[in-house]
């Protein structure tokens, strides 16, 4: 099949260092039942064979995947979705991670509920999940549900309430999870409304949920589950960097990230009423709690001292002389949900 000139859907795959993955990654999109799609991979900088087994996957999609080389590493996968989101032609545009895979069926079952409900965005509320024994999935793969989020799942189709404050209020009672990748967004959508992914290390996908949830007229909740995902140990406690770097991370996207929200919420009309004031406060507290959490294992494992030292060298540029301040409030938040 050649490639069409707009393709319905964009398959995004950004990938550093999968050469374990990215095959099956790939070849689950090949062999989706709807092959009306164009799959665009951005390389950040691979070190290791991924370059090589995509280009050697090529042929077996005749025209319709394209591999874009980043120039440096950006150590998130942000900024390369950003890129081929501009390089992207389909009517819609799904985000693959490229050691995950797509259920067989998934983008013919995306692509209608999203024409006959005009969506802007479609949300899945539950995916498969495996942990990663370092081999292929196959159908003996032993798979389970889950769900990043609160309350009963819903049983069919669903278009979300219009109105702001019921969206908000429901995604600050964790009813709206923020991964990019059990979604379905139309390109026009986000390219109208300047949607994208910040250059966070991590939660890079929070602002850019939020910000569609916002702005979405025609925000659909689906009972399908259509991705797989492969459970590794990627987190920053999982890797070889100091006590300083993991804490001075942690921190720069608290800082970065309330900054990101309270600066978008600020250019919403909704906002200029002052009783709704409250709602972005909240948003903001729920961020910052959420993302307080990964504090846990530091604080078990390195001693409260240190950490105040570094959360005052990280938190001074920001807020000056009220550093000593913050940094006590900060413990003491930590001590007391440790306690």
């Amino acid at each position: 099949m050649k490639q069409n000139v707009t393709p319905a859907v964009s398959i995004i795959v950004p990938m550093y260092n999968t050469e374990k993955y990215i095959k099956q990654c790939l070849e689950s999109v090949a062999a989706q039942t709807m092959q009306d799609f164009e799959v665009i991979v951005v390389d950040d900088c691979s070190t290791d064979n991924s370059v090589a087994i995509v280009e050697s996957l090529k042929k077996n999609f005749d025209g319709r995947l394209t591999l874009i080389k980043m120039k440096k590493n950006n150590g998130a996968p942000g900024i390369p979705r950003n890129t081929a989101i501009k390089s992207a032609n389909g009517k819609y545009i799904s985000f693959l991670d490229s050691d995950d895979m797509l259920t067989l069926t998934a983008l013919s079952e995306l692509y209608e509920i999203a024409e006959q409900t005009c969506a802007d965005v479609l949300h899945a509320e539950q995916f498969y999940i495996a942990a990663d024994n370092g081999e292929e999935f196959n159908d003996d793969t032993p798979l389970g549900l889950r769900s990043w989020e609160n309350g009963q799942h819903t049983k069919k189709v669903q278009i979300e309430t219009q109105e702001l404050n019921k969206r908000l209020q429901l995604f600050c009672q964790r009813r709206f999870n923020w991964s990019s990748c059990n979604k379905f967004f139309k390109r026009e959508f986000l390219i109208k409304n300047k949607i994208e992914f910040p250059r966070m290390p991590y939660s890079e996908d929070l602002p850019f949920c939020f910000k569609s949830l916002c702005l979405a007229k025609n925000y659909v909740r689906i009972p399908n589950v259509f991705y797989k995902c492969r459970y590794r140990q990627g987190s920053l406690q999982h890797r070889s960097i100091s006590a300083e770097q993991i804490i001075k991370i942690y921190l720069n996207v608290l800082i970065e990230g309330t900054q990101i929200l309270d600066k978008f919420m600020g250019e919403l009309k909704f906002f200029e009423d002052i009783e709704n004031h409250v709602l972005k406060y909240t948003v903001i507290d729920f961020f910052i709690r959420e993302h307080l959490e990964y504090f846990e294992e530091i604080y078990k494992k390195y001693p409260v001292p240190l950490i105040d030292i570094l959360v005052r060298e990280t938190l001074n540029p920001v807020f000056g002389k009220n550093s000593a301040l913050i940094s006590y409030l900060f413990n003491s938040t930590n001590k007391t949900q440790h306690s």
